[in-house]
């Protein structure tokens, strides 16, 4: 998780001096890298950009939300289907003050973790409307992609179909993932 922390914070994470937690970043980086390429994610994405510009949304705006919203819809959909949830909060509880440089002395990162640990479980990206409000976080200082005021009700309406999609596709995005790492199911 380390990689999406870095980006939440927007502070670089300038070493990693424990090889399991670096393992784990190298997984992030690849399952990445296999996930962004994988059919059924590019299908969301490109069916999220079709139905928003259709509605008139800005063509960047609409491949952002494309791509976020479907990655949240998806953390939303595995934490409503999974039992690994005790995992993750056991990851924001671990001790990483001694094995992790930040360029600003992990004031940020140490932030982000109490945040979300005291928020548990992201159950929330379940929910359109949470969802549309992280999107808008999220895209806010990037003028070619942040939601235009008049665009906020075009995305709103979009994103159930989306999470829907996201759900039913959801099963056959994993099994292509684990395919591609080599995992297997």
């Amino acid at each position: 998780m380390l990689p999406d922390f870095e980006a939440m914070t927007r502070v670089p994470l300038v070493g990693v001096r424990d090889p399991a937690i670096q393992r784990g970043v190298d997984t992030h980086h690849r399952t990445d890298e296999v996930f962004h390429r994988a059919r059924g994610f590019v299908s969301l994405s490109a069916w999220a950009l079709g139905a928003l510009t259709d509605a008139g949304v800005r063509r960047g705006t609409a491949r952002a939300v494309g791509h976020i919203a479907s990655e949240m819809f998806l953390d939303g959909h595995l934490v409503e289907q999974s039992s690994e949830v005790e995992g993750y909060l056991a990851a924001l509880s671990v001790e990483t003050a001694d094995v992790l440089d930040w360029e600003d002395g992990g004031n940020a990162f140490g932030v982000l973790r109490g945040r979300l640990h005291r928020w548990g479980a992201p159950k929330d990206y379940a929910d359109p409307g949470f969802v549309l409000a992280r999107l808008g976080d999220a895209l806010r200082s990037r003028p070619a992609l942040a939601i235009a005021e008049a665009d906020e009700p075009r995305v709103a309406k979009c994103l159930p179909e989306l999470q829907k999609r996201v759900r039913k596709q959801a099963p056959e995005l994993l099994d292509e993932l684990q395919d591609a790492l080599g995992c297997g199911t």
